[in-house]
């Protein structure tokens, strides 16, 4: 059963919520099982067990939060389990969310996965219609995953 991993990092809540509706959205996907993970608490494991990747983080000073690019480096050394498998990338923001998604895809890219695009810039909280968004990116994750 391939797993769907969604990593992320949230202090309001905001990135939270739309962490959890990508999930929601993968989990429409029959065949699949979905860990939504704080990004300090992935290893390397984690990464070797995953068909697919959704990363999701605040935007701090256009940039993702610490916490991702932390987890980011931590993680290099096992990129290869990253490349060719499916990943996309989300975030929320007061502003500058958008340049901080950029930033997250630049670093991801590193990873060479196989993209699932276009990712998600939310301004502030999700509304409803940003929910509805997420759990469609999550739904096409996984439906890229179990196409593998």
């Amino acid at each position: 059963m391939p797993k769907i991993l969604v990593i992320y990092d949230s202090r309001t809540g905001n990135t939270e919520k739309l962490a959890e509706a990508v999930a929601k959205g993968a989990r429409k996907v029959s065949g699949v099982e979905v860990v939504l993970k704080k990004a300090r608490e992935v290893t390397p494991k984690d990464l070797a067990e995953a068909a697919a990747y959704a990363f999701g983080s605040p935007s701090h000073f256009s940039i993702m939060s610490g916490e991702m690019l932390t987890m980011f480096t931590n993680i290099y050394p096992h990129r290869q389990e990253v490349a060719g498998k499916p990943a996309c990338v989300f975030t929320t923001g007061a502003g500058s969310q958008v340049t901080a998604l950029e930033n997250m895809d630049r670093i991801l890219g590193n990873f060479n996965p196989k993209w699932i695009k276009p990712g998600i810039a939310v301004d502030g909280t999700p509304k409803a219609k940003d929910l509805e968004q997420a759990e469609k990116l999550g739904e096409k994750l996984a439906k890229a995953a179990t196409a593998e």
